[in-house]
């Protein structure tokens, strides 16, 4: 029986792609865009499947294109799960549009057939986060499509309902392995609902049913939302950091700012109990929604929750990690996911705060899986590193560029 958990983060861009594995349980969280998929993940299905393995469990957590891009490509091509062409998965994690409660779904204003309109916008799946943002939804290309037409366990642990949790709900995965969900709420997934319907009355008239053209207006709304947002993002070269001084003192910041993005607020959470090991998985979360399901886990006698992994909110941007929600948690190691390309992610101010939270006794380890050129040179600081008595870990890149950039791995034991 295997002891160990094996981590891997690959090269997702500004996304998450993580394969868990505990030798009972396999679990990939995300797939990042479309090349992530087909360079990276791809062939290490291919070797696992080899092995006899499957997925367990594949993840989705929320609808945004540094997530599900890779997702698309990969069920587009691994066709029907009774006989997949890469690797079988038992069931598929991901709420959809069909998965939303909101007024007048079945008999409300929208009555009357589905009108043929053109709702393509761009490339069929984002191949990086280089490309045309906007994906393209023709009929029956979005992932929820996808999983209906080839037949999937969708959301199957919650009868093909809405994967959400108002308080932690605990599920069994496996032997050993045992999930505590703890988001999106209801609540979460009402405002991203309120904006969907708000999207259908605007762009056309048509009953709202269970066909799947409906999935792909859904995700290509989403994507839209996401694409107005980063064009509003100006890239600040003030979060580059200096290297004159302490980093952490220079960016011990106040919060002032929660992200409210509805596609974030959907993401799915969760806490993986392995044996001994806790591993916790935010997505893209919102602050104040991580921080209610939190008070519910941390044992009256504690300040914080305990854990041995952490996959920091949204890449570690500073409006999803709030001071409160990173004094919760007391992590062993902490992941970043991101080149640091598009949004600066993971925000210094973050990271101070996870370095001024975490008692000096106890070391910690922030795993990144991009080095980023020399943005992040003063985190691997000798003197700063024994002085707040953190590690880093990095991917296996020298100084000419050998190696994967993106991809790291490590192992809990």
């Amino acid at each position: 029986m295997q002891n160990t958990i094996s981590i891997e983060l690959f090269p997702a861009g500004n996304g998450d792609a993580i394969l868990l594995d505990f030798g009972e349980a396999l679990i990939l969280i995300d797939a990042g865009y479309t090349s992530t998929y087909r360079d990276h993940i791809k062939p290490r299905l291919q070797k696992l499947h080899s092995e006899g393995r499957s997925l367990t469990k594949f993840i989705i957590t929320h609808i945004d294109a540094d997530h599900i891009s890779g997702a698309i490509a990969f069920i587009k091509e691994n066709q029907d799960s009774e006989n997949p062409s890469i690797i079988g998965i038992d069931e598929v994690w991901f709420n959809s549009y069909r998965h939303l409660s909101f007024e007048d779904k079945e008999n409300g204003v929208f009555d009357g057939s589905i009108p043929e309109i053109d709702i393509v916008g761009g490339k069929e799946s984002v191949e990086t986060e280089d490309e045309n943002q906007l994906v393209s939804y023709a009929q029956g290309t979005s992932l929820g499509s996808l999983l209906l037409k080839y037949r999937y366990n969708w959301n199957t642990s919650f009868n093909s309902l809405a994967i959400k949790a108002d308080k932690p709900l605990q599920l069994k995965v496996s032997e050993n392995l045992q999930l505590t969900l703890l988001g999106p709420t209801e609540a979460s997934l009402d405002k991203m609902a309120s904006t969907w319907f708000r999207y259908l009355k605007k762009i056309f008239a048509g009953k709202i049913n269970e066909d799947t053209f409906f999935d792909d207006a859904f995700e290509k709304m989403m994507e839209e939302m996401r694409q107005a947002a980063l064009d509003k993002i100006t890239l600040d070269e003030e979060m580059l950091v200096s290297t004159f001084g302490d980093w952490v003192v220079n960016y011990t910041k106040t919060w002032e700012k929660e992200d409210n993005s509805p596609t974030n607020g959907s993401s799915i959470i969760f806490l993986l109990e392995y044996k001994d090991k806790k591993l916790l998985f935010l997505g893209d979360a919102i602050p104040g929604q991580v921080e209610e399901q939190l008070k519910k886990l941390i044992p009256e006698d504690q300040l914080s929750l305990q854990i041995d992994v952490l996959k920091v909110a949204h890449h570690g941007a500073w409006p999803n990690n709030s001071p409160e929600l990173i004094k919760m948690i007391q992590a062993k190691y902490y992941l970043f996911s991101s080149n640091g390309r598009r949004h600066r992610h993971p925000h210094f101010e973050t990271m101070a705060s996870i370095i001024n939270n975490h008692q000096l006794e106890d070391h910690k380890t922030l795993v990144f899986n991009y080095r980023q050129g020399d943005r992040l040179l003063d985190i691997d600081d000798e003197t700063i590193k024994q002085k707040y008595n953190y590690s880093t870990l990095w991917p296996d890149v020298d100084e000419w560029g050998n190696g994967v950039d993106g991809y790291v791995k490590i192992i809990i034991d």
